[in-house]
């Protein structure tokens, strides 16, 4: 009846729908993304704050925004999912999660060096994580709820 195209349009107007329909008001998620922005950057200015000085700022600053934007994105995503209880929501929310979960990790490891930088290991566990993240997300497109 409709070619792929116009399948793909009706997904993203259905989805963009709910998403503005959501119970949430803008202020609400504004309210939540303060919240985390504050609540991470307060824990992490003790343990972040020494590599920050010494030269690893920039890189620093990359991971704890992956992490609270990730974590911004997984809390909205858990309550639209919540919500409307739809699979493509709930693998939405799963993708962000992973994707956090991977930045905590490459943060952590960068303070704390589980395993050495040059390893495999950290390598192998983020492109991991990253590749859980994408299968999420691609389930979730072809998905027929």
């Amino acid at each position: 009846m409709f070619d792929g195209y116009t399948n793909h349009f009706l997904l993203q107007e259905r989805l963009l729908l709910i998403v503005q329909k959501t119970s949430l008001e803008n202020n609400k998620k504004f309210q939540i993304l303060a919240l985390i922005t504050g609540v991470m950057t307060t824990i992490s200015i003790p343990i972040f704050l020494p590599h920050f000085f010494h030269g690893h700022g920039f890189h620093t600053v990359i991971h704890l925004s992956g992490i609270i934007l990730g974590m911004f994105l997984s809390v909205i995503g858990a309550i639209t999912y919540l919500e409307y209880r739809i699979n493509r929501l709930l693998l939405v929310f799963l993708a962000f999660a992973t994707i956090t979960v991977a930045e905590v990790l490459s943060a952590l490891n960068m303070v704390f060096l589980f395993w050495a930088s040059y390893s495999s290991v950290d390598s192998l566990i983020t492109h991991l994580l990253i590749l859980m993240m994408l299968t999420f997300f691609a389930v979730g497109i072809f998905r027929k709820d």
